[in-house]
C-alpha cells in the first residue's frame, strides 16, 4: 500500500473496528484478509475531509423588535464527511480495495436474518461503531463513528483492470459519511467543556 506523501504512518487517515468486534468482520474472513493488519481501512492516499459541526437553536420573537432572538436547544454530534481515492493498478490494490468496499457494505447492515436467530452477533444487532483517526491526537484521535452513508463510482471513462475476476476501474473515489457516537455514561462521566476548552479530550476521542 503506498504511502500518504507527508504523513507520518501515526497520523494516516484511519478507520477501524473496535478490537472486540474484529472476529466478527475481519479474522477468518478471506475477502476481508487486506484490512487485519489494521482492523480496518488505512487508506491509501490522503482523503479529503471536511468535518462540520452545526448547533440548534429555537428562534422566539419578541413584540416591535427587528430581530429575533435565539434560545440554545444543543450541539448535536458532528459529522465527517470523505471523499477517498483508490487506485487499482496491481492485484495487490484491487484485493484492498474489494477488501475495502465490502468492509463498508458490511458495517452499514446489522445482522439479520434466520440464519443469524442462532450467531453472534444475534439477529438484531445494529451496525458497528467504529474509530475514525487522522491527522495526529489534536485533530481526529480514535473518535467513535457510525457510517452513515457510502458510495462510490465506477467511472466509464477509466480504464479496467481485472482483479481475480472482478473488474475496477484502475481510479475509483469513495464517499463516506461518518456521525459521531459517543456513549451516554462517557458524555456523563468522561467529558466536559472546560476540558474540552483545554484540550485534554482530544485524547479522549471528543471533538
Amino acid at each position: 500500500m503506498p504511502e500518504a506523501q507527508g504523513i507520518k504512518a501515526d497520523n494516516r487517515a484511519m478507520l477501524q473496528l473496535k478490537p472486540g468486534a474484529m472476529g466478527t468482520y475481519i479474522t477468518g474472513n478471506d475477502l476481508l484478509r487486506p484490512l487485519q493488519p489494521h482492523r480496518g481501512i488505512m487508506f491509501p492516499y490522503q482523503p479529503d475531509i471536511t468535518f462540520s459541526q452545526s448547533v440548534n437553536y429555537s428562534p422566539y420573537d419578541m413584540t416591535h423588535t427587528n430581530y429575533t432572538f435565539n434560545a440554545y436547544r444543543n450541539t448535536p454530534s458532528p459529522s465527517i464527511q470523505m471523499n477517498a481515492q483508490f487506485a487499482n493498478v496491481t492485484i495487490e490494490e484491487g484485493r484492498y480495495t474489494l477488501a475495502c468496499i465490502h468492509f463498508l457494505r458490511s458495517v452499514t447492515k446489522m445482522f439479520f436474518g434466520i440464519k443469524d436467530l442462532g450467531n453472534v452477533p444475534k439477529a438484531g444487532t445494529p451496525p458497528p461503531v467504529l474509530t475514525f483517526s487522522a491527522f495526529g491526537p489534536q485533530s481526529f484521535n480514535r473518535v467513535p463513528v457510525v457510517v452513515e452513508s457510502f458510495s462510490t463510482n465506477y467511472d466509464s471513462q477509466s480504464d479496467l483492470k481485472d482483479i481475480d475476476g472482478t473488474n475496477l476501474p484502475v481510479v475509483m473515489n469513495m464517499f463516506i459519511g461518518l456521525s459521531v457516537q459517543q456513549n451516554p455514561d462517557r458524555q456523563k462521566n468522561v467529558y466536559s467543556t472546560n476540558g474540552f476548552i483545554s484540550g485534554n479530550m482530544y485524547k479522549e476521542g471528543f471533538i
